[in-house]
């Protein structure tokens, strides 16, 4: 009976050894990284750093001031985009669009290319109205439209200017206002083009309307969009 107890003893405490080892607390989870919200980008001091940075001397430029502008964030780069008027402008004077490459650093950024007349419309100094759009190429497109009246006959031309990694280009200019109201007692002609159906990088129509209406197709053709059926229907002054 002695022998019996004697040999159960070593089997108890290994089972007591077994029973220890059960109980070690597990591992503790390793913790999770705590991720940080990304920094809130104030969109106007973004964009007043992009004016700093292209205009160091201040936007007005001799009898130009470029106080109107946009910052695009392109495939290349920011590309700070700046409309100019002329102040007491002569009949003959354009409004002026101006582009500026930038690279960004730190808070703000540096010039990298500059282009003081990426494009000129208008008359006494101004443009009728300009715009950034993303929707006639993979690239922003500028469009401009500008015009004057010459003797009772008003008109307006609208351009379009892509931003290329190289700089901007020309693709597209068309007249897209007529009005002779001024100079004609005689069935005088109203006619306005707008923009219509744009097809990304393949083409977009012109609608026109007023004493007369009509269609007129630009389709993307060796770099730029070119109008077919040769000239266009809408008099120019």
């Amino acid at each position: 009976m002695r022998r019996a107890a004697a040999l159960l003893l070593p089997a108890l405490v290994l089972a007591g050894c077994g029973g220890n080892e059960a109980r070690k607390p597990a591992a503790a989870p390793t913790p999770t990284p705590s991720t940080r919200p990304e920094p809130v980008v104030d969109p106007a001091a973004r964009l007043a750093a992009a004016v700093k940075a292209a205009w160091p001397d201040g936007v007005k430029q001799g009898p130009i001031t470029f106080d109107d502008s946009k910052l695009v964030d392109t495939g290349f780069g920011p590309v700070l985009v700046s409309h100019g008027h002329v102040r007491d402008a002569a009949h003959a004077d354009a409004g002026t669009i101006a582009v500026h490459y930038l690279d960004a650093d730190g808070a703000g950024f540096t010039l990298r290319k500059s282009f003081p007349k990426a494009a000129e419309s208008g008359s006494f100094g101004d443009l009728a109205e300009w715009s950034v759009s993303d929707k006639f190429l993979d690239r922003p497109v500028i469009q401009v439209e500008g015009g004057g009246t010459w003797q009772g006959y008003t008109c307006s031309v609208t351009t379009l200017v892509e931003l290329r990694p190289e700089g901007p280009a020309e693709i597209a200019s068309f007249p897209s206002l007529y009005d002779d109201g001024g100079a004609v007692e005689d069935r005088p002609q109203s006619i306005r083009g707008r923009i219509a159906d744009i097809r990304k990088g393949q083409g977009f129509i012109v609608k026109f309307e007023g004493t007369r209406s009509f269609t007129e197709r630009y389709v993307w053709r060796g770099g730029k969009y070119e109008r077919e059926g040769g000239e266009s229907r809408i008099p120019t002054c």
